[in-house]
């Protein structure tokens, strides 16, 4: 595997590249320090992975995240110590641009710390090394008028014959991981806002971001917040879950509870309590993303009578958690981005 740091301090690039030179199956390639030198390395060398800093000299790397994707497209990790600072929304116009995935740099801590670290980067690197990627130019948000075809005819569908029925929604509840945060943002966007119903997030993302993803959805005009727990489920409000815990539907309140075992929001958890609390009236997304968080749930959400949608495999940067729905029979519609943005326009 060809991987290609881009880093202006060198500090940081001998510390990672200590951390990865030992590895059999990486091969580092030379590392460059700004946005225009890491273009021309990715044309020139065809690099497998891309480990990116955003704050750069010159062009910076959302941009040159961009130009990438629209010039010689591949796999692209943000490293960002960009948490608690005005900087953080452009971690997520990174993703916006076409970066994969996010890593926080390591702010100290020890020698713990940096074997945390090196487990966390060594999984992202071999995993993301092989997520799929469309090179592209952003095009301007344009929702058509797709008729969707439900998998069951038994199912309910939210739209059908040559254009869009409304369907009622109590609550839309959406899933993702790994490359769903940008659609995530554009689901968001084509939803009226306010949005008459509730809308509650569990992204999978790391530890500190929650807050600089609640900011950036902002941007598509709704009111974002992170769960703090014990809230009102509102309408017009988009819910994110925090990045440690899981969010539940109990009694018209969202409560927070530990995660299942690993150390971010459980989309099962999320669905379920969805399910017991909304039945046929909830409406559950799964998003793109590694692993099988969110099939069960979403299950259970299609068998108390939602509609539910898993994201089709062609469009997935990982198709992982959709992929897993789609066998188990969860999805009583498989949708590409394009028809997911028009089924928001269906909802009342």
């Amino acid at each position: 595997m060809k991987l290609l740091l881009v880093e202006d301090s060198r500090s940081v690039v001998a510390f990672l590249e200590q951390l990865l030179r030992r590895e059999p199956d990486i091969e580092l390639l030379p590392a460059v320090s700004n946005g225009r030198d890491a273009v021309a390395a990715v044309q020139r060398w065809s690099p497998h992975l891309v480990l990116m800093d955003l704050v750069l000299p010159g062009m910076d790397g959302v941009d040159a995240i961009a130009e990438i994707m629209a010039t010689a497209p591949c796999p692209i990790v943000v490293l960002s110590a960009q948490l608690d600072t005005p900087g953080r929304d452009r971690t997520f116009e990174s993703l916006k641009a076409g970066a994969v995935d996010v890593l926080a740099k390591p702010m100290g801590g020890g020698v713990e710390a940096v074997r945390e670290f090196k487990e966390r980067l060594l999984r992202t690197v071999r995993m993301m090394a092989h997520a799929r990627v469309v090179g592209r130019r952003r095009p301007s948000l344009r929702i058509p008028a797709v008729p969707l075809v439900p998998l069951a005819p038994q199912v309910p569908s939210a739209a059908g014959g040559g254009g869009r029925e409304k369907r009622t929604c109590a609550l839309l509840a959406i899933g993702g991981s790994t490359g769903a945060p940008p659609l995530v943002y554009d689901l968001l966007k084509a939803l009226p806002a306010p949005a008459p119903f509730p809308v509650v997030v569990a992204q999978h993302i790391v530890h500190g971001f929650e807050p600089g993803f609640a900011s950036w959805l902002k941007g598509t005009g709704h009111r974002a917040e992170v769960v703090l727990g014990g809230e009102w489920v509102e309408a017009g409000v988009v819910y994110v879950s925090p990045s440690d815990r899981d969010v539940v539907v109990s009694g018209g309140r969202l409560r927070t509870q530990p995660s299942r075992g690993v150390a971010v929001p459980s989309v099962d958890a999320l669905f379920e309590s969805v399910a017991g609390c909304y039945g046929a009236r909830g409406v559950g997304l799964l998003l793109t993303g590694m692993g099988e968080d969110g099939a069960r749930g979403l299950l259970a959400m299609r068998q108390a009578g939602a509609l539910t949608v898993a994201q089709d495999s062609g469009s997935c940067v990982v198709d992982g958690m959709p992929g897993t729905a789609r066998q188990l029979g969860a999805a009583s519609q498989v949708l590409t981005p394009l028809e997911m943005l028009s089924l928001m326009t269906s909802l009342r």
